[in-house]
């Protein structure tokens, strides 16, 4: 299976992340603490002018840095 990051998916896409990359610790927390862990399934539901990612019954919404630290490969 081919990774990717989650900014590459389109809208309704799912995929399953395999590791998340921040800029500093802190972001990194901040992420896992809203569920997104290696493992988690997401859905891409919009990409503009955020990107937001329903994670179970949640979604988040995440700017281009953020979303691009997640890598994800297709279900």
């Amino acid at each position: 299976m081919k990774e990717k990051s989650v900014i590459e998916l389109k809208t309704g896409e799912k995929a399953t992340i395999v590791s998340i990359q921040g800029h500093n610790s802190a972001s990194i927390r901040k992420l896992t603490a809203f569920g997104l862990l290696p493992g988690t399934e997401v859905e891409m539901i919009q990409t503009f002018p955020a990107f937001v990612l329903k994670v179970d019954n949640t979604q988040l919404a995440l700017d281009y840095k953020a979303a691009a630290g997640i890598t994800v490969v297709m279900r």
